[in-house]
């Protein structure tokens, strides 16, 4: 269980919140909920939000570090928040695990950490200005690789691939400006 604090009198929120229990539980597009639904477009928005700050510290680090060094350091300290506020909860939710998605995970952290260590490389060679719109072409990757691997599960309509292709426009844009 994770109880909301309130960030400005300390004192707990009316909310309580059984994350993990949430967590476990597998979802599909079909049966979320209402609720559900909109805390998963908040949780997107704020991850959003997160990244967008991200980037410009990111460009920070990437001037006086290797890109290396920041995804090392980017993992450390991500490995280190994860396990305090979910150390506790590991040993039960690995038992809990399908185990057939373990290549799945590993493959996850691969991936992750390429794509860290790529963004991190952008941002010490061109502007923030251009990697993140740049960046945020992978909606188009997405779209695609879940129409291959995910067929079942996601329903991908025309409204899906014309907002996607006004995302690549909108990267263009931004790209030949900065040419």
């Amino acid at each position: 269980m994770i109880e909301i604090v309130s960030m400005w009198s300390g004192t707990p929120a009316p909310t309580v919140v059984d994350i993990d229990n949430y967590l476990s539980k597998p979802k599909t597009v079909r049966t979320e909920s209402r609720l559900a639904s909109y805390s998963g477009y908040m949780a997107g928005i704020a991850a959003s939000a997160i990244y967008g700050g991200l980037g410009v510290l990111g460009k920070k680090v990437a001037e006086d570090s290797h890109p290396m060094v920041a995804t090392g350091f980017g993992f450390l300290f991500g490995f280190l928040l994860m396990t305090l506020f979910f150390g506790h909860t590991f040993p039960k939710n690995i038992k809990n695990s399908v185990k057939s998605t373990y290549g799945f995970l590993i493959l996850s952290g691969l991936t992750t950490g390429f794509g860290v260590s790529s963004w991190y490389m952008a941002l010490s060679l061109i502007p923030v200005i251009v990697v993140a719109p740049v960046v945020s072409a992978y909606p188009l990757f997405t779209i695609g690789l879940s129409a291959i691997f995910l067929r079942n599960i996601e329903r991908i309509t025309y409204k899906t691939v014309l907002g996607a292709l006004l995302v690549l426009v909108g990267i263009t844009v931004v790209g030949l400006g900065n040419i």
